[in-house]
């Protein structure tokens, strides 16, 4: 099941078209279009959605906030996140951090959007300042990664800081 918290947003129906793709035909992605602005909706829709169709066994979730909700939904429709129905999200909080130690949320696909926009501008600057080149010429990669309870220690301080 994607979760889509904005329809009519092309990056969001481009990111569960990516989700369907990356499983390659090994499985079904429906996508459930849902209200963002108003989590409680959001919970209670995942929540009959669940009730209707035990074959969902993974969430993705576009945002942390919906995936937050989505293993709420997932306890109140009597499914054990992390076990009957595993949850992913795109982006980090603090609040995601003991959802990911928890096992709640198996993983956050983490865009780094701080490092993604300054590197790229502190590159050009340097490059302009005095001819820097950052990694020699070189791919410098800026993200995103994954973050999942192997690592979740090591950005947890830069979640609750807002840097991640």
């Amino acid at each position: 099941l994607c979760v889509i918290h904005e329809q009519g947003n092309q990056s969001q129906e481009d990111r569960c078209a990516g989700v369907k793709k990356g499983l390659g035909g090994a499985g079904t992605v429906e996508t459930l279009y849902v209200n963002g602005q108003e989590l409680t909706s959001v919970q209670s829709t995942i929540k009959a959605k669940l009730a209707q169709d035990s074959s969902i066994d993974w969430i993705m979730s576009l945002v942390t906030p919906v995936g937050l909700v989505a293993a709420q939904a997932a306890e109140e429709a009597g499914r054990n996140p992390g076990e009957d129905v595993k949850i992913g999200t795109f982006d980090t909080n603090a609040e995601l951090v003991p959802a990911i130690k928890s096992g709640d949320i198996s993983f956050a696909v983490d865009q780094q959007p701080y490092l993604q926009g300054y590197l790229a501008v502190d590159s050009l600057w340097l490059a302009k300042r005095n001819g820097t080149t950052v990694g020699g010429g070189r791919p410098v990669y800026s993200g995103p990664s994954f973050v999942d309870a192997d690592n979740i220690d090591t950005i947890a301080y830069a979640a609750k800081d807002g840097l991640r």
